[in-house]
């Protein structure tokens, strides 16, 4: 699958009164969307009457930091106080993560992110957590994140600029790796919905079809789709009630729409709890046999 999103409401850390513990739930949703290979994340705004600004850009603020290898967090965040307990965040260890300070284990072929610190005619300077910088052909600002590839070791290090999507790493059997999440702000889920071109869409709720129930059909589906998108309501608010502020129908706007917690034996089931477990159910159906 070329694109899996998980879009959530910037008010997911609203029911959570201290900076440490709202910090602490979404370093759990970055470890749920980094185990099960989703691509990009989209914050979208639950309430189109009182648009909960400052929780959407602190939910931003994290998933984008956590995401981010811990040799250019310096570079790219400065000192905040939305950044205070950051130190209790687990590390997701995903490729782009898992990578050595020493010059002499990088190969050529080996990929990795960095920070532009300079630019010369023609080449930049870039900052990919080694002792020397990397000199690479193009034409990029100061203080950009990219992702390069290592082409040359000789006299200095010598790499190109690569599409992270489509990156992989140099390995025996040349398998496409997971190279971590995006993280994008939407003025509205039902909008998004609409306005791209997903191949498969499934919503979650306690309202929904019993996921056993879609399973069989949904299999099918995730093995075919090259973009699919599911979504998640707020704490205060059902995925049903956030949509039909829109003058949406949860049932007409998803290909699926289901109950992936079904027979719950607590009263409500929190967002990071759903998205693991749904997560975890859609990665099972995509690799059943037949």
């Amino acid at each position: 699958m070329e694109r899996f999103s998980v879009a959530i409401p910037g008010s997911v850390v609203s029911d959570t009164p201290h900076l440490r513990e709202k910090t602490a739930k979404l370093g759990a949703i970055a470890r749920a969307c980094s185990i099960f290979g989703v691509t990009e994340i989209l914050l979208y705004h639950d309430d189109l009457y009182r648009a909960r600004a400052a929780d959407l850009e602190f939910c931003s603020d994290i998933l984008t930091y956590i995401e981010t290898p811990q040799y250019l967090r310096k570079r790219l965040f400065k000192l905040s106080p939305t950044l205070r307990f950051t130190g209790i965040l687990p590390p997701l260890q995903i490729p782009p993560h898992n990578v050595s300070s020493s010059v002499a284990q990088v190969r050529v072929g080996d990929c990795r992110e960095g920070v532009v610190v300079a630019h010369s005619g023609s080449f930049v300077d870039v900052d990919a957590g080694l002792k020397e910088t990397v000199k690479c052909q193009g034409s990029y600002r100061v203080g950009a994140r990219v992702t390069l590839q290592f082409i040359e070791l000789g006299r200095g290090l010598h790499g190109a600029i690569v599409e992270a999507s489509k990156m992989i790493l140099s390995q025996p059997d040349i398998q496409p790796v997971y190279w971590g999440y995006s993280v994008n702000k939407i003025e509205s889920l039902g909008k998004a919905l609409k306005a791209q071109p997903w191949d498969l869409k499934v919503g979650t709720s306690r309202y929904g079809v019993a996921v056993q129930d879609a399973l069989p059909s949904l299999s099918k589906d995730l093995k075919s789709s090259r973009s699919t998108v599911v979504a998640f309501g707020s704490p205060k608010l059902g995925l049903g009630e956030i949509l039909r502020k829109e003058k949406l129908d949860p049932k007409e706007t998803f290909d699926y729409f289901v109950n992936t917690a079904p027979d719950q034996q607590t009263a409500t089931v929190r967002t990071e709890e759903a998205i693991l477990v749904t997560l975890g159910l859609l990665n099972l159906a995509a690799n059943l046999d037949g």
